[in-house]
């Protein structure tokens, strides 16, 4: 029995959600990257479907757990039981991500193989899942989505959508073009020859930054905190912990650089939650915030980076 008010489409004459739709293709997208960059790096036969297995069954349950744990709508963690009530709706896509992520370096572990570089080789076909995905969102109602638009710039454009009473920035459309990039730049990176683990790295600085962007601009009260989001959290995370993991590797050779790396995170994270504030609760032109923001971000990803490249 399929929900009435979701938006569906025939597919191969079958009656399919079209949010679905879109994860099935990102999923498949997804799966074909990952058979290339195995067959490119010459992992053991059998490698590649084991690693997708893990992968989607990582992603799922990783989504799922984190939604639980996190989403406020019912004014704390959902109960127990609601764990397991799958078509109920309610899922992360950070807990999807870092469950793709581990569910390759499972696959790693069961066949003996090198499970940082299989997690590394998951990320660029996690993203292409992720552009796809956010594509499906535009399906949803007012999911995706930005707080109303003020002035007449971005109203009736391809970037914008409409409401009932006002227009909306198609947040979720600015997500899957930047999903999409960080994949192509991801798979460049890892073609070149690195320490283990600082693709990956690199990817948690490139994603939680232009992330944490994103999550602002979003309005949909998905996994909601007052005015900051758990993904909106998550997202800073990934690129903090990045940052200092990779100020660690560096701290004897360039210490002045590893503290000042080290010490930009939580002077980021702070002024970001005024800077959120501000956007929220004042008046303020949002784009000169949003420029605001854009550069605050850009200095612990500068730094991340020149932190790998230093070690």
């Amino acid at each position: 029995m399929m929900w009435d008010e979701a938006e569906k489409l025939s597919f191969l004459g079958m009656e399919v959600y079209s949010f679905g739709l879109y994860c099935a293709i990102g999923a498949a997208l997804g799966i074909m990257v990952l058979f290339l960059l195995l067959l490119r790096e010459k992992f053991k036969k059998g490698t590649a479907p084991l690693c997708a297995l893990c992968m989607i069954l990582g992603a799922f349950i990783g989504s799922r757990l984190l939604f639980c744990l996190l989403d406020q709508s019912l004014g704390g963690m959902m109960p127990l039981k609601g764990f397991f009530l799958m078509t109920a709706g309610g899922y992360s896509m950070a807990g999807a991500l870092m469950g793709g992520v581990l569910g390759a370096a499972l696959a790693g572990k069961i066949s003996g193989q090198k499970a940082m570089r299989l997690s590394e080789l998951a990320v660029p076909a996690m993203l292409l899942f992720v552009a796809c995905e956010r594509l499906g969102e535009g399906t949803l109602s007012e999911f995706g989505v930005s707080r109303p638009l003020l002035g007449d710039l971005l109203k009736g454009s391809f970037l914008a959508v409409e409401g009932e009473y006002d227009w909306y920035l198609a947040t979720y459309l600015l997500e899957s073009f930047a999903a999409l990039l960080l994949s192509l730049i991801v798979i460049h990176d890892l073609g070149k020859k690195r320490r283990p683990g600082d693709s990956l790295l690199f990817s948690l600085i490139l994603y939680g930054g232009v992330q944490t962007v994103m999550e602002s601009l979003r309005y949909d009260r998905h996994m909601s905190f007052s005015f900051v989001g758990a993904q909106h959290v998550m997202a800073i995370a990934m690129l903090g912990v990045a940052v200092i993991i990779l100020a660690a590797r560096v701290m004897k050779k360039h210490r002045a650089l590893a503290i000042f790396s080290i010490a930009s995170i939580p002077l980021v994270a702070g002024l970001g939650i005024g800077l959120e504030f501000a956007i929220d609760r004042t008046e303020i032109n949002r784009y000169l915030l949003y420029l605001v923001y854009v550069l605050l971000i850009s200095v612990p990803m500068y730094l991340g980076i020149r932190l790998r490249k230093a070690g």
